[in-house]
């Protein structure tokens, strides 16, 4: 009888959860004439105690049996169909890495990240006016990721902050074995080890010289995988960067986007001539059990294309962001050049992390055709850079961002981790570029120093703060240097 309860009451709620017929009034009748019959056997079993005789078991005990059994039958039928329906539901999941909803098989996924940056800019001594201080939202992104049947994988992520480029990624990877995946949409071009960094997880506020001399996003195809050692199982991994297996590779065909480029809106190709892309990169102590080792990687990229009439894009400083290279001032006689015919860019590069200590460094060559009316010269720009780091409160440091051990809590006596960072870089024009592009007007070679503090307060939050100091040869007039930039930015993000 208490079985009977039990199994009453938990029908009871299901039944108002998901909207079946009620049976609790009949539950309740069932116990009323239950309790009636218990009384009359009791009855019964005296005077049969008395007479000794066989007492034959009233029809109404034999009907409400029956009528009892039935029912509990359709409580475990109930039961079967409430749990199945439980075991459908997706998994809903909200915290520090976003807003999931997960199928109950796990073969589908919809995640929801985002991201704010906001800065602040100050040019220290810019008597000239070259620059503006400033508050500006640098990013404002809400994008979608996730993958269906397991390896279909995909990202849509626009930007609200951006001017031109509102679709920077947008594409589908079908990741079906960790060595062979296929890449297609809109992303990063597998080129710039530093622009291939996600772009929350970066040291300074902007990406060093040798960045701005490969492309930003591009339109196309990429096939790409990696490789464990041997005892090793490798992993899956979606995007255009593999830094979980040991040797990794990404060979792909884009349109070809130029240096700093990044095609918007529907991003259709300019030209039927394409853009090869490649690189390898080895993390060769994956698995050493060699702490100070495991987290040391080094590969080599390239491209090789034919632009037909491509626009330049103009350089600018790392971080002030102020142009000393504009394509557009050119020497009398002179319309503004075009990128035409064979290209190509060679990158070597390489990280190392191990525990609170960071580095990487990148070198780059990438030639092409200047054309501007008759006059065609061959350009052959060159760029490199270090940067190092140290997580000073003792969390590892990673190509991936800090994590402190210790959310920033002040009343708790907690502040989270602090990473301090230097850096130095340098980018050569090319002199035949002043052939046609006025040297008074541009300049033909920058160096950057800067040094930076990154406070997390948790995986989320970072305020970071960055000094940059950038020396110049010739731009101004009668080929004299162009004054020294001196800056002081900050930036508040949260990305989830």
């Amino acid at each position: 009888m208490k079985h009977f309860k039990r199994t009453a009451l938990a029908s009871v709620i299901n039944l108002a959860l998901f909207g079946i017929p009620d049976a609790h009034a009949d539950t309740e009748a069932l116990e009323r004439r239950i309790r009636e019959l218990e009384s009359r056997l009791e009855k019964l079993d005296r005077a049969g105690a008395l007479s000794a005789k066989p007492v034959t078991a009233a029809p109404e005990v034999e009907k409400l049996s029956r009528k009892v059994n039935t029912l509990e039958r359709k409580l475990e039928l109930q039961d079967e169909v409430t749990t199945s329906t439980f075991q459908k539901l997706p998994v809903f999941d909200a915290g520090a890495d976003g807003f999931k909803i997960t199928s109950s098989d796990k073969k589908h996924q919809v995640r929801v990240r985002g991201s704010v940056q906001t800065d602040g800019r100050f040019y220290i001594d810019d008597n000239a006016g070259r620059s503006i201080d400033k508050f500006e939202v640098k990013q404002a992104r809400i994008w979608l990721e996730g993958y269906f049947f397991k390896n279909i994988y995909f990202k849509i992520m626009p930007d609200f902050a951006a001017s031109s480029n509102i679709l920077p990624d947008a594409y589908l990877d079908y990741a079906y074995h960790p060595s062979a995946s296929l890449l297609v949409g809109k992303f990063k071009p597998s080129i710039s080890l530093e622009r291939l960094q996600g772009d929350s997880d970066g040291v300074f506020l902007e990406r060093a010289f040798p960045t701005y001399l490969a492309p930003n996003r591009d339109v196309g195809v990429q096939l790409h995988g990696g490789f464990s050692l041997p005892g090793h199982k490798p992993e899956t991994v979606a995007g255009p960067i593999d830094t979980k297996n040991t040797f990794t590779y990404q060979f792909g065909v884009t349109n070809g986007s130029g240096d700093s480029g990044s095609p918007a809106y529907n991003s259709a190709g300019t030209s039927n001539n394409k853009e090869l892309v490649g690189r390898i990169f080895a993390h060769p102590f994956h698995h050493s059990g060699n702490s100070w080792l495991e987290g040391l990687g080094f590969g080599v990229a390239g491209s090789a294309g034919n632009p037909d009439r491509q626009t330049l894009a103009n350089l600018a400083t790392p971080i002030g962001r102020t142009t000393f290279l504009n394509y557009a001032n050119v020497r009398t006689g002179f319309a503004a050049p075009t990128s035409d015919g064979g290209s190509y860019r060679i990158y070597p590069q390489g990280y190392w992390y191990a525990g609170p200590f960071g580095a990487m460094a990148e070198y780059v060559v990438s030639s092409q055709h200047l054309v501007s009316g008759n006059t065609r010269v061959n350009q052959r720009n060159n760029a490199w850079q270090i940067q190092g780091s140290y997580v000073v409160t003792g969390e590892d440091n990673s190509f991936a961002g800090v994590k402190p051990i210790r959310n920033f809590d002040p009343l708790k006596g907690n502040w989270g981790a602090l990473q301090l960072a230097a850096r130095y870089s340098s980018l050569n024009v090319d002199n035949s570029t002043f052939l046609i592009v006025d040297p008074n007007q541009s300049a033909s070679r920058a160096r950057a120093w800067a040094i930076g503090a990154n406070w997390f307060l948790n995986s989320n939050a970072v305020i970071r703060a960055d000094y940059e100091n950038v020396e110049f040869d010739g731009g101004s007039a009668r080929t004299r240097d162009l004054p020294n930039e001196s800056i002081f930015a900050t930036r508040f993000q949260l990305a989830f």
